[in-house]
């Protein structure tokens, strides 16, 4: 007879649900990294900027531009405030999605680990089993040499 959980449904239940929480986790991750990615882009562009209009000062420039330079600069810098915000939402989000996924890992580990117990029973049952009949066919043909 073969060896049948009785909770394999339960425990491909929680395979899935922890398959997705991880799934959510390597999103909010990869969001995570996109935005951090975006913040020293834009952090780039305003020291980018910054030295052009120094070098621009140095030439000799208007007021006009220097106003749309420190305008261009004000605005990358807002642009990566906000994006800061976003940033620590999404770090706050993918903590709190860590902590999903590792409730979720739990909840099937344990149902594993029973799978693992109760397989290892029936093993040793099934072992303990062949030796008997293995015996049973010895001391059978024992008693018959001996009758012969």
């Amino acid at each position: 007879m073969a060896f049948a959980f009785p909770l394999q449904g339960v425990l491909r239940v929680r395979e899935l649900q922890e398959r997705s929480e991880l799934q959510k986790l390597q999103a909010l991750a990869a969001q995570v990294a996109a935005a951090r990615a975006e913040i020293l882009s834009l952090e780039a562009e305003a020291e980018q900027i910054r030295r052009g209009v120094w070098q621009e000062a140095s030439a000799g420039i208007s007021g006009a531009e220097l106003h749309f330079s420190a305008a261009r600069e004000s605005a990358s810098l807002e642009r990566r405030r906000l994006l800061q915000t976003k940033l620590q939402e999404l770090e706050r989000a993918q903590q709190a999605q860590m902590q999903r996924y590792l409730q979720t890992r739990q909840k099937k580990e344990t149902i594993a680990h029973l799978r693992e117990e109760q397989l290892a029973a029936y093993e040793l049952e099934q072992s303990r089993r062949t030796q008997r009949q293995l015996d049973e066919i010895f001391l059978v043909r024992q008693a018959v040499r001996r009758n012969s």
